[in-house]
């Protein structure tokens, strides 16, 4: 009987690392099936509909707004169990064929029964909440329900006592949980979780083919444009005179607005040399292969992405109380360094380029703190406790055969002996 691991993740957030511990799971353990679940899926469409563009919005023209949402979900603390939810007035329209009775469901629930895991993992605070409610409501008790912290620093709206552990970044988030009287026996340091084999090498002149760069200038990456955000133009507004002395290439993450912004820019100066806008990006170790220095938001997975590739990162102004976080974090380690906003901005950019020595110093830092091979430990963690926890169940469900053989049995005689006393 195979182990099952199911993973809830946030599309368009978080189906990075739900991708990249999938497809090492699936290869270093085929005993194993690994299902990762976009969440919004199993919620209400119009809510989940009416977030995600909220998110949006608020991402392009009021980041305080943003960030103000943030911090109202960390302050439902503590998480417990709210007794007076009702499920679903609907029912599985046939048995389950892990479950002997019908069940009504919410719909996290139905992941449950439908896939019946032995360990469930959770990239969000919410898919974490629902998977807690759900175990506990179908009295599931067997299966494990872990969060996996990929931020730099402790988003506390995913602190749940109910939880069965967490999987953190790094120490610091290990102490913070505790502050916040997480038991320390629940919470394991993971490290970086990115699947190295997706991160191949591209010849560097294959690369500046394919963008179009034709020169040797160094080049600078300016990322983060997630819906647009306002930071990016920042960040391109100021180094854009720079542009006689190194390539700029701007990540538009498919904001129309950023790309019309900077070819705005580019007629009114009537200037488009060494500027190149990528729209589609479906292979970014051809950006990397580049890149001199990444201009970014401190998002999780770019800056696994950059740590990996050992390339130099400057920082934009953060979203939302998270990447703030992040921000912080990064700096005070001098894994990346500040950028701020206009000058200040241009001076980090240009102290890597024309100053070796600070260049590998963060350079140093970031091999120094990133472990490629982090995903083992963390998938062999998980496999491991699928492992004991398939283990039980097979020992249970022998227990229970053993004694309806023997009750069997034993009805069987006490049948025999029955019919035997009426003839005599």
């Amino acid at each position: 009987m195979k182990k099952t691991v199911v993973i809830l993740y946030t599309k368009g957030m978080y189906d990075t690392v739900a991708t990249d511990i999938c497809n090492y799971m699936t290869k270093h353990y085929p005993d194993c099936d690994v299902v990762a679940i976009d969440e919004d899926r199993y919620s209400n469409l119009y809510s989940a509909k009416f977030v995600r563009n909220t998110y949006i919005f608020t991402a392009r023209n009021m980041a305080w707004l943003n960030r103000v949402a943030v911090l109202v979900r960390e302050k439902f603390l503590p998480k417990k169990i709210d007794k007076t939810v009702k499920p679903y007035e609907r029912e599985l329209k046939e048995e389950n064929p892990t479950r002997n009775y019908r069940q009504k469901f919410h719909k996290v629930d139905n992941i449950f029964m439908r896939f019946n895991p032995e360990v469930v993992i959770c990239l969000s605070p919410k898919g974490h909440n629902k998977a807690i409610l759900a175990k506990q409501r179908l009295a599931m008790n067997d299966v494990k329900v872990y969060a996996l912290l990929t931020d730099f620093s402790l988003n506390k709206a995913y602190i749940n006592y109910q939880s069965d552990g967490y999987f953190v970044q790094n120490e610091l988030i290990k102490q913070a949980l505790i502050a916040n009287k997480v038991d320390e026996q629940k919470i394991t340091v993971c490290g970086t979780i990115i699947d190295e084999e997706r991160l191949r090498d591209v010849p560097v002149d294959e690369a500046r083919e394919t963008l179009k760069i034709d020169n040797d200038l160094p080049t600078v990456t300016i990322s983060g444009g997630r819906y647009g955000v306002s930071y990016v133009k920042d960040a391109f507004d100021t180094l854009a005179p720079y542009t006689d002395r190194l390539n700029l290439v701007v990540l538009t993450g498919g904001s129309s607005s950023i790309e019309k912004f900077v070819l705005t820019y580019c007629k009114a100066k009537n200037y488009n040399k060494n500027i190149f806008v990528v729209k589609d990006v479906r292979d970014m170790n051809t950006i990397y292969a580049v890149t001199d220095v990444m201009v970014c938001s401190p998002t999780t997975v770019t800056m696994y992405e950059v740590f990996a590739k050992n390339i130099p990162c400057v920082l934009i102004r953060s979203l939302n109380n998270n990447e703030k976080g992040n921000h912080a974090f990064l700096v005070e380690e001098q894994l990346a360094m500040r950028g701020g906003k206009d000058e200040q901005l241009a001076t980090a950019v240009l102290s890597f380029i024309n100053n070796n020595n600070v260049k590998q110093e963060y350079l140093y830092n970031q091999r120094k703190f990133f472990d490629i091979g982090a995903i083992g430990g963390f998938a062999k963690a998980v496999y491991k406790e699928s492992c004991q926890i398939n283990k039980a169940r097979k020992e249970s469900e022998s227990e229970s055969k053993e004694k309806e053989e023997s009750s069997d049995k034993q009805n069987t005689e006490e049948n025999k002996a029955e019919k035997t006393a009426k003839k005599k």
